[in-house]
């Protein structure tokens, strides 16, 4: 059992070391471009089936290795594009290898294996859950070591002295690697939600100053750039009249609403507080400006929003300035704003520009 144990414990290691450094690529995948991600993983887990190659499980004069298991768990997690292309690396490099086995165990030990979990694979959910899982590993057992009934000499026996041990090797690395999977996943997960709610209002999901103010002090563009308040008018109405809670929900979808309205390249959006909204934006030129803030306007105004199944005429008075100097946006927000306010003392609904 202890010269079963070592090696085992060897190829567990080869799999959990390929795992260590797919871990690392994840956490840090802003950071890295998407196809140097996509070649990493790709040579990563590639690099680990051949390795296992070289460390064999050798049981009553059988050998056998996992390489089964980290092509399993990678096309349930990357499905084909990353999968096909592993597949076939470790394919090539195991005929090149030669020897008897080589191509019974590319076959069943392989190719199998990884159409079987493809069939598993899911795109909306990174892996199954456990007990989908378990019955995966065995079919894929199955499909690597039914053909050594018939294959191998004494095939029933060597069958009956290995298979013990060959399912549990298999399960147990499977389980060992989902387990540290789904722990980094819950952690990349809740890692997003901090961001998210680092980064964003809590009520309406856009962009807070914190961080509205720390993405602009970073800008530096040749371009025109600009600040544009935005307030709904007479919210305190709707507050009044509806409830606070009712007003929020006004509140979320007149954000929504702007999120559509607002151009998604070389712009920013985010709540200043309250009712009112910051948006930067760079354009070519004051025409462009005033043709985008011109459709935010419109736009609030010709969307229907609901409060308790009554419909609600909602607009927006906005204030615009040029905003120079990144480091002086404070001064150009008290611009706009003023321009802002100077909007709802001519009547609301309106647009004035601090140029």
């Amino acid at each position: 059992m202890i010269t079963i144990l070592q090696p085992t414990l060897s190829n567990i290691a080869i799999i959990l070391f390929m795992y260590l450094c797919i871990s690392i690529l994840v956490t840090n995948r802003k950071s890295i471009n998407k196809y140097l991600f996509s070649v990493s993983v790709l040579v990563l887990t590639s690099a680990c089936v051949i390795f296992l190659f070289y460390l064999p499980i050798r049981y009553e004069g059988y050998q056998f290795d996992l390489r089964l298991v980290p092509l399993v768990i990678f096309t349930l997690l990357l499905g084909w594009k990353h999968a096909i292309p592993a597949l076939v690396i470790a394919v090539s490099w195991r005929l090149g290898m030669g020897g008897v086995g080589a191509m019974p165990g590319v076959v069943f030990g392989m190719i199998l294996p990884v159409l079987l979990a493809l069939l598993f694979y899911k795109r909306e959910k990174a892996m199954p859950g456990p007990i989908s899982l378990f019955l995966l590993m065995t079919a894929c057992w199955l499909a690597s070591d039914l053909p050594i009934l018939f294959l191998v000499p004494n095939g029933a026996e060597v069958f009956g002295e290995i298979y013990f041990v060959r399912i549990l090797a298999l399960q147990v690395s499977a389980f060992i690697l989902y387990f540290f999977i789904y722990q980094l996943d819950r952690e990349v997960v809740l890692k997003r939600k901090l961001q998210f709610y680092a980064e964003r209002d809590p009520l309406t999901g856009l962009y807070n100053m914190r961080y509205f103010e720390n993405r602009i002090k970073k800008v530096s563009s040749s371009r025109l750039t600009y600040i544009v308040m935005i307030d709904i008018d007479l919210f305190k109405k709707i507050n009044d009249t509806f409830g606070h809670l009712h007003g929020d929900s006004v509140l979320i979808n007149v954000a929504a609403t702007l999120s559509k309205l607002v151009p998604p390249h070389y712009s920013l959006l985010g709540r200043y507080g309250g009712e009112e909204f910051i948006l930067f934006l760079e354009v070519d030129s004051r025409e462009r400006l005033m043709n985008i803030v011109s459709g935010i306007r419109s736009g609030i105004e010709n969307t229907p929003f609901y409060v308790v199944d009554q419909k609600l005429e909602v607009t927006v008075s906005i204030g615009v300035s040029e905003l120079t100097d990144p480091s002086k946006l404070y001064h150009a927000i008290e611009k706009a704003d003023n321009s802002l306010y100077a909007s709802k003392e001519n009547g609301r609904n309106q647009i004035s520009y601090a140029m």
